[in-house]
């Protein structure tokens, strides 16, 4: 078995991508993205077992209908909130950032009902800006990517190590639009 230690090297091939295109990196949203849902998803199992254990151990329910009726409840609360949480999980792993050295991807999508992608071409842009609000941002290195082109405007939120990024973008803007230059006295 091989390993790679980098796939800039490796063909990537994913939705919208042209032939003569060359994958550079991906990324996905900041996982800070998912801490509400994970801090959500355990405030309500500690409320679930808190109510399972008052009722079933400090209560006594002597009816077998009320406790069935009680455990489905507590049961279907459970799993919507599991089924919640999953959701928001897998729209944050299908929410994905392709750069290659003509275009940036950005490839939205949701299990059943969204399908969506943007992108833009690199020689295109016009401008790239880096945006960070407050000290969290600052501190977890994540931010806002948004690029310019003509009468198009594409902001990439939460984007991790924002400050790399924006600096590769900035020299991939440069490298393609070189080569068009390139191209177009070669014609």
């Amino acid at each position: 078995m091989v390993i790679g230690e980098s796939c800039s090297s490796a063909d990537i091939d994913f939705q919208g991508k042209h032939s003569e295109e060359r994958y550079e990196m991906h990324f996905h949203q900041h996982w800070i993205r998912l801490l509400w849902p994970v801090f959500k998803l355990c405030v309500w199992n500690m409320f679930i077992i808190g109510i399972g254990l008052t009722v079933f151990l400090m209560v006594e329910i002597t009816d077998p209908t009320a406790r069935r009726m009680t455990l489905i409840l507590l049961s279907l609360s459970f799993l919507a909130s599991h089924i919640e949480f999953l959701c928001r999980f897998y729209r944050y792993l299908l929410y994905v950032i392709v750069i290659t050295d003509k275009k940036v991807h950005r490839i939205k999508k949701t299990l059943l009902l969204v399908d969506d992608h943007q992108a833009i071409d690199l020689w295109m842009i016009q401008d790239i800006d880096r945006i960070q609000h407050g000290i969290i941002q600052n501190i977890l290195s994540y931010g806002t990517i948004r690029l310019e082109a003509q009468e198009t405007v594409l902001r990439i939120h939460f984007v991790p190590d924002v400050t790399n990024k924006y600096e590769s973008l900035t020299h991939l803007r440069e490298h393609a639009r070189s080569r068009m230059n390139y191209r177009a006295t070669e014609a």
